[in-house]
């Protein structure tokens, strides 16, 4: 069966931009005209066949176009109309989907639009001395996460910077088990840069720190190995590596300074991480190991979410990896890391589905817990969720709690270990999850934290239903 794909929308723009007529277009492509209105309309789907004749007869990159982005751009329309601010126009998901359908530049333009009202309305928040501009959607963490999204999270100068260095400090070794001494020793070969692990009397609360007048890299005892590799490539990176760094923050346009600073810093850690798991070995042992996780954080030395992190970036256009998405949370839900990807979309603002099983973490630490995951729009997903270890805090102080996920479309579930003996595969009903409760139509949810824009809330003194709300359809 021939996939199927709805982008009508990119069809029509695209003979727009051409100058085409559809008379014109559907004789180069060997249709009617009324079939390929009915194509521009997401009447009649894309067909690969009709899309491989598209690319032969124009000069278009077929990837792009034949990715659909509406879902994206439709789960931020519909944060917009959460908004108080639009709580009064009562917008149905059928007419977000036609505005997205029929005119996506102008959604796109009204997101932009509300994004700079949010800019505003947080600085005036701010300094208002409320506090709660921290979190808009215009601040550096989330232009930086956005930077990340549109290039996919694989950066080709990195990963070619970090083969190099790898080389210069390993030579042709492939066995990880060395690379922190390695590293050690290739520093010390500079007359004018050292590193030391001191105590954490002397570190305080810093895990890493560059003495830029005695030139010392400073580890604290308290790392463990995978992080001391890890924080020691992360400065080799931003001392040694300034050149890429700078190369890609200029070609992203991040103009502030907060934004520059955070993208630099994720560089270098990006960097880090293609030393410490170099893509091609990597990518060829997570297919071998069927991407068990904890047999390639043994292989390179590598904790559990620096694993899960650098398999998201293997998106090489010649040698790909499953298309995984990933997400890190505290235990009161908050998000501090996330890179959508294969399908799966991330609210912006607000917390995850409680229904998603990264929150069921917390209650078994050390356990990897296994979940197939339906969306209310018949996506289907399969997770691994787990927390990671406690990073060292002061005697007296409660060290962060974290749990991970990573996870993928179903149809990859096959590829990875964890699904052999999962019943959720084919034969268990799938679990209901959401992407957030402003933007998720499942009516009859019992954890709802608020209802779904374009629904009103209904109070009856005379019975309770199992959740907290009771929605107008």
């Amino acid at each position: 069966m021939q996939e199927k794909i709805l982008v009508g929308h990119k069809l029509r723009r695209f003979r727009q931009s051409a100058g085409l007529s559809q008379t014109a277009m559907a004789e180069a492509l060997d249709i009617s005209p009324s079939y390929l209105n009915l194509l521009e309309h997401n009447q009649r789907p894309l067909t690969v066949a009709l899309l491989l004749k598209l690319g032969n007869s124009f000069d278009i990159d077929m990837k792009s176009f034949a990715e659909d982005d509406s879902p994206a751009l439709m789960t931020d329309l519909a944060e917009v109309f959460a908004d108080p601010l639009l709580s009064g126009e009562r917008v149905s998901r059928r007419e977000l989907q036609d505005l997205v359908t029929a005119a996506p530049s102008a959604a796109r333009g009204m997101l932009s639009l509300f994004q700079a009202y949010r800019k505003v309305r947080d600085q005036l928040e701010m300094n208002a001395g409320d506090g709660r501009g921290a979190g808009g959607v215009d601040n550096p963490v989330e232009r930086v996460r956005d930077v990340l999204q549109q290039a996919n999270n694989y950066f080709p100068e990195a990963e070619t910077a970090a083969d190099e260095f790898r080389q210069l400090v390993m030579g042709g070794a492939a066995d990880s088990g060395g690379l922190l001494e390695a590293l050690i020793k290739h520093t010390a070969g500079d007359p004018g840069l050292r590193v030391r692990i001191l105590p954490v009397n002397v570190m305080g609360t810093q895990l890493r720190r560059y003495d830029y007048h005695r030139r010392e890299i400073l580890l604290s005892e308290a790392l463990r190995r995978p992080q001391r590799i890890f924080h020691l490539l992360v400065q080799l990176a931003l001392i040694r590596q300034s050149g890429f760094i700078t190369d890609l923050t200029e070609a992203h346009g991040l103009e502030d300074d907060g934004a520059r600073s955070l993208f630099r810093t994720t560089l270098a850690g990006y960097f880090a991480a293609a030393v410490m798991m170099p893509y091609s070995s990597f990518l060829e042992a997570a297919r071998d190991l069927r991407y068990d996780l904890d047999l390639l954080g043994r292989r390179f030395g590598a904790s559990f979410e620096q694993v899960c992190h650098r398999l998201t970036s293997l998106n090489a256009p010649n040698a790909r990896g499953i298309p995984f998405f990933f997400l890190r949370v505290d235990d009161a839900g908050n998000i501090s890391k996330r890179l959508a990807a294969g399908g799966m979309q991330f609210a912006k603002n607000g917390g995850t589905c409680p229904r998603w099983d990264v929150h069921k973490a917390f209650r078994t630490p050390d356990r990897l817990l296994l979940q197939a995951a339906e969306l209310p729009n018949g996506q289907k997903f399969f997770t691994m969720a787990r927390t990671v270890p406690r990073p060292w805090s002061p005697a007296g102080e409660d060290a962060p709690e974290f749990a991970v996920a990573l996870g993928c479309e179903m149809h990859h579930a096959r590829d990875l270990v964890y699904a052999d003996d999962l019943e959720g595969t084919k034969r268990r009903q799938l679990d209901p999850i959401g992407i957030g409760c402003a933007v998720c139509e499942r009516m009859d949810c019992a954890q709802r934290a608020h209802p779904p824009v374009g629904h009103e809330v209904r109070f009856d003194g005379n019975s309770r239903r199992i959740g907290l709300y009771d929605l107008e359809g």
